[in-house]
């Protein structure tokens, strides 16, 4: 007889060490996967810093380079007025150059018609005024040739003068426009050097702008590449739950998780994902409610993780046995602490919008042997 209790005490003591072990090893891996999020977590809050600052970045350089394309289109339009100017110039200079020879011309003219006028009146080889004057047959006929010749000369004399004046005219016009086509071909030039100085900051700026998106892709990529290391993780604590060995403590039926508010904007299944705008299967529901609300738990339990859990957030995990937990998201505040007991109605957070979330609520999930499964069918 006491062979036998001894022997059922040795099988009761070898049954205990090993659920001791196993509780340790559970907890032991438990809080190893913990860490091993929060490292995740650390370093995709770092990318984020790092993805703010290159966007910042981008804004800044995008505004310089539209600033930059309103300084090189007003270039661009003033050197095409100024070529329009040029070109209108160069036309009048030619115009000018055209009105001096035409007054060149008009001298010509005029002196052929004197020399006409003089060979008229005599036949007889080249003569000059004197002459004309000296051949008077009588006093009277002198008089009459000197009128004759004041005449000419008169009109000789206004006719020149006629025409220096319009030639020193048009000679001041033509080195006004000469002056003026000098300064708006200088103009053009320092305009073609501001719109080159321009065109050139415009490359060193999309330059920069090209590679601060370089920088932005692969922030995103690293960020991608943390979040699906972050959501294996939280496939290997939904496993290492399953392992769970604890009886069912619960009453069965599940108490909804956030008094204050019954508004389900997301319901459990396929849904497209408000973030990525990508069909995705929904593991839970989520329930909007103010910044800080709060969270009880659904039914009684010992609360096995607390802390970031990947796309979710700020996250609790309550195991109620029975390879049974419900799993609440995105909180503002956690409010408990790993290991800790807690019974159905107990405040054990506060809603928030950590993690991916478009705005303030819960997201309220039940694991069944590490899978989650339909809330609804413990909410009745």
């Amino acid at each position: 007889m006491v062979k036998k209790k001894y022997r059922l005490l040795s099988i009761l003591l070898t049954v205990i060490f090993i659920c001791a072990n196993t509780v340790s090893a559970f907890a032991i891996d438990l809080q190893d996967l913990k860490k091993q999020q929060q490292a995740i977590q650390s370093k995709i809050t770092s990318i984020r810093n790092r993805l703010k600052d290159v966007n910042n970045k981008r804004r800044d350089v995008a505004s310089e380079l539209a600033v930059i394309e309103n300084d090189l289109k007003k270039a661009q339009n003033e050197l095409a007025a100024t070529e329009a100017k040029l070109r209108d110039t160069q036309q009048k200079l030619v115009n000018t150059q055209q009105e001096l020879e035409a007054a060149q011309a008009q001298v010509e003219n005029q002196q052929e018609t004197l020399n006409i006028r003089i060979k008229a009146m005599y036949m007889t080889g080249p003569v000059d005024y004197i002459e004309v004057l000296l051949a008077s047959s009588s006093f009277s006929d002198f008089l009459t040739r000197l009128d004759m010749v004041k005449r000419i000369i008169d009109s000789d004399k206004n006719l020149l003068a006629d025409f220096r004046e319009k030639k020193e005219i048009v000679e001041q016009k033509k080195a006004e426009l000469e002056e003026q086509h000098r300064q708006i071909a200088e103009h053009k030039k320092n305009i073609s050097r501001q719109k080159a100085t321009i065109a050139s900051r415009q490359a060193d700026r999309k330059k920069l702008y090209d590679e601060l998106e370089e920088q932005r892709k692969e922030y995103e990529r690293q960020e991608d590449k943390l979040q699906e290391d972050a959501a294996r993780l939280a496939r290997m604590i939904q496993e290492l739950q399953a392992k769970s060995k604890r009886a069912y403590m619960g009453t069965g039926v599940f108490r909804w998780p956030v008094p204050s508010s019954t508004n389900v904007t997301s319901d459990y299944g396929w849904r497209v994902h408000p973030i990525f705008k990508s069909r995705r299967f929904h593991e839970g529901i989520d329930i909007a409610a103010p910044t800080d609300s709060t969270v009880v738990a659904a039914d009684d339990g010992v609360v096995i993780y607390t802390g970031w859990y990947g796309g979710y957030g700020n996250t609790i995990i309550i195991d109620h046995g029975d390879k049974i937990s419900s799993r609440y998201s995105h909180l503002s505040k956690i409010l408990v602490n790993d290991g800790e007991k807690v019974k159905k109605g107990d405040k054990i957070g506060l809603v928030g919008s950590t993690g991916w979330s478009t705005g303030p609520h819960l997201d309220f999930g039940v694991i069944k042997d590490g899978q989650h499964v339909n809330p609804w069918n413990w909410l009745k």
